[in-house]
Order: structure tokens, then C-alpha cells, then sequence
């Protein structure tokens, strides 16, 4: 078998394993917010998923993709288009977002679910802030995948 099959290969499972979760949160997310007693548990296993699973493979993206151009080349990959330009540079501003604004906010989020909540009480203002942050950081994620992988996929220019 080819090696550029098997960094593909590796490189598309990798990017389902990696930004999955995310899109699961958008369902999962506000369960939670209704639920805010299990706040906390949904909050450690987001955290432990992203340290443990997500931020890895994302970072084998970056490795498989190198991989990649260095198999082929980078005119025989593009056709000198710049898709590929595009999408590299979409993956960096979502690996800086998930690692300067998510994971601080998750762990944070971590933190202000600590506690079960009081009966009757509502969630402390910076708790919404908070949850706030991660639920806008997740669009954003979400939305840079969603245009990196059209980019990866028509390769429009």
C-alpha cells in the first residue's frame, strides 16, 4: 500500500477522533445547563477528553499533514492553488483557540462546578461567563473545522 494512503488514511480518522467531540458538546452542552448537577462531571470528562484525546491528535494532524506534502509535494498536492494555504492557516488559529481560550475556560469551568449548586440558587455570574466563553469558543471551533474541511475537500482556489 502507497504511504500517502496510510498518512491520509491516519490524517481524516485523526480529524473525526480529534474535532468529534466538539460537535457532540453542542447537544450535550445545554443538557447540562438544565441539568447543572452533573455540571462538574461534564466539565472533568470535556477537560480530560481534550488533554487526553483531542489535543494529541489534533497534534498529529500537523504531522500526518507534513507527511503528506512531503510524500507528493506541495504543486502536486495544490495544482498551485492556495486551499491548502487556507486551510493550514485555519487549523493554526483553531489550535491557538483551543489551547489560549478552551482549555483555560474548561478547566476554569471545572473549577466553578465544584460545588453542587445550591437548591433554588441561580448560577453564579461568573459561572455564565465562563460557560459562556466555552460555548462561543466551541462555535468557533466548530465553524473553523466545518470551513477546513470544505477547503480540504472542493478545494475551491
Amino acid at each position: 500500500m502507497d504511504l500517502f494512503v496510510i498518512m491520509l488514511f491516519l490524517h481524516v480518522l485523526g480529524a473525526i477522533v480529534a474535532f468529534g467531540p466538539g460537535f457532540a458538546a453542542m447537544v450535550v452542552g445545554p443538557m447540562v445547563a438544565k441539568e447543572p448537577q452533573y455540571a462538574n462531571f461534564y466539565a472533568r470528562s470535556q477537560v480530560l477528553a481534550g488533554r487526553r484525546l483531542v489535543t494529541p491528535v489534533s497534534i498529529s494532524l500537523a504531522i500526518t499533514g507534513v507527511a503528506m506534502i512531503a510524500l507528493r509535494g506541495w504543486p502536486t498536492l495544490t495544482g498551485d492553488k492556495h486551499w491548502l494555504e487556507a486551510g493550514i492557516l485555519l487549523y493554526v488559529v483553531a489550535v491557538i483557540v483551543a489551547m489560549a481560550i478552551q482549555a483555560p475556560a474548561g478547566r476554569k469551568l471545572v473549577e466553578l462546578t465544584a460545588q453542587p449548586p445550591v437548591p433554588g440558587a441561580g448560577p453564579s455570574p461568573e459561572l455564565l461567563k465562563t460557560a459562556g466563553r466555552v460555548r462561543t469558543g466551541g462555535i468557533v471551533l466548530s465553524a473553523l473545522v466545518v470551513a477546513i474541511t470544505f477547503l480540504m475537500i472542493a478545494k475551491p482556489f
